[in-house]
């Protein structure tokens, strides 16, 4: 398999993401799978970048922070976003282990947790950088790069 059969793949898998945490908010109200659902959508979206690019890295639940290093090796449109992507990244990454754990200190599970609100909110920004990370993998296929 090669890094684009693998890029397309994770893009692929974060958008399945996408689906099962759009019907976790609107169907199920199962608003942690949700929450963490789009923090795999992330991961997944990122690393579909990176593999594409050729980038090795050590698996990482927030690979936001690798593409600040590798800023040059992106069209500006996409280089412009790149801290918003890592920011998001940061966030959802914070939010893996609660979303499924819960907080054991405070003796919450996950469904006491998060709100509607949040959980919309991050949708939308999983949303947001599936979106971008797969219109970055289109146009550098379709200039034909291999990483």
């Amino acid at each position: 398999m090669n890094n684009i059969d693998l890029s397309k793949d994770y893009l692929r898998e974060a958008r399945i993401r996408l689906k099962y945490a759009e019907l976790s908010l609107n169907e199920d109200k199962d608003y942690a799978y949700c929450v963490r659902d789009s923090q795999e959508a992330v991961e997944l979206s990122i690393e579909a970048v990176l593999k594409l690019m050729g980038i090795e890295y050590a698996k990482t639940h927030d690979p936001g922070k690798l593409l600040l290093n590798y800023r040059t090796m992106f069209p500006d449109w996409f280089n412009n976003e790149i801290n918003n992507l890592a920011d998001i990244s940061r966030w959802l990454r914070a939010e893996r282990e609660p979303s499924m754990y819960g907080d054991e200190v405070e003796g919450l599970s996950p469904s006491k947790l998060y709100t509607e609100s949040y959980c919309r909110k991050a949708l939308e920004s999983a949303k947001y950088v599936y979106q971008l990370c797969s219109r970055v993998v289109d146009e550098v296929i379709k200039k034909g790069f291999r990483g």
